[in-house]
C-alpha cells in the first residue's frame, strides 16, 4: 500500500526506503534528531526524508541530461549573438572560479567550463558542453539584474542600486519565478526541470529566504541577526558532527529552512534554544551528506546509482508535485526597512568583491 498517494510507485518506495533507513540509525543519533520512541517528531522525520529523496533525484537528473554545444541553444548563424555568448561564458566563468576558490577548491583542468582560454570564439562555442540546466543558471547569471547584483556585491550598497532599482529588480525575479511555475504545469520534464531551477536559484542566491526575515526583522524591530545561524541556513558550511565525521558541504535545505527562521532568529528565542536548534541543523545537514552517499540498494551497491537507473522523470515529477518547492516563493512587498534589511543580510554572507 502506498504511503504518499500522490506518487508513483517507484518514489513511494523510495520515501519508505529512506525512512525506514533513518529508523535503523543508532539509539543515540535518531533521538537527537527525531526525538525518542514514540514521541519522535514524524514531520522532521518526512523532512530529512525529503530531502534526501530530493539529492537522489537531482543526481538522477544531473547524470541523464544531453549535453551540447554552446551554438545549440541560440541561431548559430548570428554573429553579435555568438560573440555575446562567449563574453557571457566569461563572465560566468570568473565568477564560478570565485565561488569555488573561495571554498578552498580549485577548477579541474577537464572541467567543462574551464577552457575559457580558447584561442577562437568558434573553438570556444564548440567546446563548451552545456545541458538545458547549465544554460538557464549561466543566462540567469549574466542576464537577470538582481543576480548579476548579488555576484558582483552591489546589492549591498544603495549608491550602486538605488532603492527603486533595487524593487525593479526583484520584480524581474518575481516574474521569473512565475513563468517557472507556469512551465511546470506543462509536462512531467517541465516540472522537474522548473523545479530545479527554482531550487538552485534559492540554494545559490537565497533570496526568498532573506526577504522572509527581512520581514521578520522588521516585524521584531530587530537590526541584526545570528551570523553563524544565517551562514549555516544559506552558505557553504564545514561540519563536525557529534556522531563522527566532517563534512564539507553548502547548506541546501531550500524548503525546509524557511520553517526554522523564527526559531532561529527571533527576537525573543532564548541563546538555548537558538544553540540546539543550530546543532540540529548541523546534524541534519551531515546525516543527508552522509546517507545520499552510503544507503544501498539490496543488491549492496549505491542506492542512488540504483535510482538512477531504475526510475523515470514520470517518478521524479510527482515527488516535485506533492514537495512543491514553490511554495516557498511569494510575490515582494517592500519597504525601505525591508530593502535595508536584504542589504545588510547579502553584506554579511556575500564574498568581498573581486
Amino acid at each position: 500500500m502506498k504511503l504518499f498517494p500522490i506518487l508513483t510507485e517507484k518514489m513511494d518506495m523510495l520515501l519508505k526506503d529512506i525512512i525506514a533507513a533513518l529508523g535503523q540509525l543508532p539509539e543515540e543519533q535518531r533521538s537527537y534528531i527525531f526525538g525518542v520512541d514514540d514521541e519522535e517528531d514524524m514531520d522532521w522525520v518526512l523532512a530529512v526524508a525529503n530531502i534526501i529523496a530530493l539529492e537522489f533525484i537531482k543526481y538522477s537528473f544531473d547524470s541523464t541530461e544531453e549535453e551540447h554545444s554552446l551554438r545549440y541553444f541560440f541561431d548559430k548563424n548570428d554573429d553579435s549573438e555568438r560573440v555575446l555568448q562567449s563574453r557571457t561564458m566569461k563572465y560566468v566563468l570568473k565568477y564560478k572560479k570565485l565561488e569555488i576558490e573561495s571554498k578552498g577548491g580549485k577548477i579541474p583542468r577537464n572541467h567543462k567550463f574551464a577552457n575559457i582560454d580558447m584561442d577562437s570564439i568558434d573553438k570556444r562555442l564548440k567546446g563548451y558542453r552545456l545541458t538545458e540546466m547549465n544554460y538557464f543558471e549561466h543566462q540567469n547569471i549574466h542576464n537577470l539584474e538582481v543576480i548579476k547584483a548579488i555576484v558582483e556585491r552591489r546589492i549591498v550598497s544603495s549608491k550602486k542600486v538605488s532603492n527603486t532599482r533595487f524593487q525593479e529588480m526583484f520584480e524581474q525575479y518575481d516574474c521569473l519565478v512565475e513563468q517557472l511555475i507556469e512551465r511546470s504545469k506543462l509536462s512531467d520534464y517541465d516540472m522537474v526541470f522548473a523545479s530545479f531551477a527554482y531550487f538552485t536559484l534559492e540554494w545559490h542566491y537565497p533570496i526568498e529566504m532573506f526577504y522572509t526575515l527581512a520581514c521578520l526583522m522588521e516585524d521584531e524591530d530587530m537590526d541584526t541577526v545570528d551570523l553563524d545561524a544565517l551562514i549555516l541556513t544559506s552558505c557553504s558550511v564545514k561540519i563536525e558532527s557529534r556522531f563522527g565525521g566532517w563534512f564539507n558541504t553548502d547548506s541546501r535545505m531550500v524548503k525546509e529552512r524557511m520553517l526554522v527562521l523564527p526559531f532561529l532568529f527571533g527576537k525573543n528565542t532564548s541563546n538555548f534554544n537558538r544553540e540546539t536548534m543550530k546543532s540540529l541543523i548541523k546534524e541534519i545537514i551531515a546525516l543527508t551528506v552522509k546517507f545520499t552517499e552510503l544507503i544501498e540498494a539490496d543488491d549492496g551497491g549505491k542506492y542512488k546509482e540504483w535510482f538512477q537507473k531504475e526510475s523515470t522523470m514520470e517518478d521524479w515529477a510527482s515527488f516535485f508535485r506533492y514537495y512543491n518547492i514553490f511554495s516557498i516563493w511569494q510575490k515582494k512587498k517592500w519597504t525601505r526597512t525591508r530593502i535595508q534589511n536584504v542589504r545588510k543580510l547579502f553584506n554579511m554572507t556575500l564574498l568581498p568583491k573581486v
